[in-house]
């Protein structure tokens, strides 16, 4: 990426005193990270360190928030909880809009894939977020998810069985609404007859066999007819009303919740059926807005990550797991004597061991595997695969090509982390010596400082604050002070680069994503942690 500092222009500020704050900084704390107090040593809690020295870094007029007015959410380590975490940001920067005041977004971790989440729904929403100046993210891990077609055969499968679970609901609702004028009109005075099993769907016909077992063990009745199955014991001939048997006998009542257990059934599992496809649908009609957002917010953004981030280095190798969770099915050598008695059984090794090992066991592990790596994702959304992991919401070509912070930063920021992790090995023990071993954890956990890895120290170093506070003055003048305590020229050359990267994204004509299939796109592997 070539320097432009020579080509961007460097001005000096006129801003709003410092005492009157026009525009306000909301930050957004990421997994693990939550917390019922406002005030504390986390880094966007009050009081912090990490929060005082941000402050001092802000140009005038410009303020983090106060207590009472922070945004947190769960920090559940999920999918499904970034995505509400996403529309409760929304909900949260909608007083910011209908005042017309101006607002930063800072996200470290998945706080940067909550502000990017919300970002997206905005674009889908047609919220143009008008107020919003700048977005940062900090070492926060995009994940890029695939999903199956529509018209993939699964999928066709899965519509197949949707609509032919949702004709037996249909006539079931259609049945309970029409039931009052039917008995009026005397079209049940011979009570309810049923279709023969041959004469009804196969879904149908599957859903009906057990309920009426069940009926039949409640003491319902069911009567061979020429016409079909007549449910109860209810007689014509008796002079009884059909309406009075229906609602004022136990039998009556039985059938009733029998026929509303076989529609609720049927819609269950056609929802069961339809809910994969849908959210391969939703997931696409995502991947279209993606890039519209990329280009409507790009030149707001800066993603502050080095190539040692334990995070996205970490989620990045779940993509290539490779372990084994199942073990083959082996005769056991003879080494205690219950492997003498177990001789007995090497005929049933002989004939099973081979099916279960080549056909059973690869299909079992990996489920296993893909519910370890989901785990470890957090991807628990549905019909959804994720098959990269990049310190961008949009990779090449899709998305800016961006640097990691300067190599310089970078290297200190390791040496950090590296010196601090010295002191984990007595913790370690004094962990593994705790009789109880999640009172322990606790205790450990409260123990470590964060600085201890690259992707929870971001914040212990000045560069990076100096980072965030730039693109909030870079937001507002699109220039920068021609010198700022604490700045290098190395750390203003890079910004500016950065910003010109971004400027090149947003004007460039659009790259359409591919709707049909996204194949996994290799980027370079980051450097891991020493």
């Amino acid at each position: 990426m070539n320097t432009i500092f020579s080509e961007l222009p460097i001005r000096r500020r006129t801003s709003a005193p410092r005492s009157e704050v026009t525009e306000q900084v909301v930050l957004v704390h990421g997994t693990f990270a939550s917390s019922e107090k406002d005030r504390g040593n986390a880094w966007w809690q009050v009081g912090s360190e990490a929060y005082r020295e941000l402050q001092e870094k802000l140009p005038d007029g410009v303020g983090l928030a106060k207590e009472g007015q922070l945004f947190r959410w769960s920090g559940d380590n999920n999918e499904r909880a970034r995505s509400k975490a996403a529309s409760e940001l929304l909900a949260h920067l909608k007083p910011f809009e209908e005042a017309g005041k101006p607002y930063h977004l800072v996200g470290h971790s998945h706080g940067g894939s909550v502000i990017w989440l919300a970002l997206k729904k905005a674009t889908i929403r047609k919220e143009p977020l008008e107020n919003l100046r700048s977005w940062s993210t900090v070492g926060t891990p995009f994940l890029r998810h695939r999903t199956r077609s529509p018209w993939n055969a699964i999928s066709l499968i899965y519509m197949f069985l949707a609509a032919s679970l949702m004709v037996p609901f249909y006539r079931v609702f259609d049945w309970m609404i029409n039931i009052p004028g039917a008995i009026s009109r005397g079209e049940m005075d011979n009570g309810i007859i049923l279709k023969h099993t041959s004469e009804v769907g196969l879904a149908a016909a599957m859903l009906r066999a057990p309920i009426r077992r069940l009926m039949s063990f409640l003491g319902v009745s069911f009567t061979e007819l020429t016409e079909g199955i007549r449910m109860g014991s209810f007689d014509p001939n008796s002079g009884q009303r059909f309406s009075d048997f229906l609602f004022y006998t136990l039998e009556g009542w039985i059938i009733l919740g029998g026929i509303l257990l076989f529609g609720y059934t049927a819609l269950i599992l056609a929802s069961w059926c339809a809910k994969p496809v849908l959210a391969s649908l939703r997931i696409r009609f995502e991947q279209r807005a993606e890039e519209r957002a990329m280009r409507r917010f790009a030149d707001r953004w800066l993603g502050i990550y080095t190539p040692d981030d334990e995070a996205i280095n970490g989620l990045r190798a779940t993509l290539d797991l490779s372990v084994s969770f199942v073990g083959k099915l082996v005769p056991h050598e003879r080494i205690y004597f219950s492997d003498t008695i177990s001789l007995l059984s090497r005929p049933w090794f002989w004939l099973f061991a081979p099916i279960y090992n080549n056909l059973f066991r690869p299909s079992l592990d990996t489920m296993i595997r893909g519910m370890v790596v989901k785990t470890a994702q957090g991807n628990n959304r549905p019909a959804a695969e994720v098959v990269d992991v990049a310190p961008c919401p949009l990779i090449p070509p899709f998305g800016p090509d961006v640097p990691p912070v300067p190599h310089s930063i970078s290297e200190q920021i390791l040496d950090v982390a590296n010196q601090s992790s010295q002191s984990l090995g007595p913790k370690l023990r004094k962990l593994i010596a705790q009789p109880s071993f999640v009172s322990s954890m606790d205790s450990f956990g409260m123990e470590l400082s964060g600085k201890e890895l690259v992707h929870t120290s971001y914040f212990d170093h000045a560069p990076i604050l100096h980072f965030l506070a730039l693109n909030i003055i870079w937001s507002r003048e699109q220039s920068l002070p021609a010198t700022t305590r604490g700045v290098t020229a190395e750390m203003q050359t890079w910004f500016l680069d950065y910003k010109h990267c971004l400027t090149e994204y947003s004007s460039s004509g659009s790259a359409h994503l591919s709707t049909v299939a996204l194949p996994h796109i290799e980027i370079p592997k980051l450097r891991r942690a020493a």
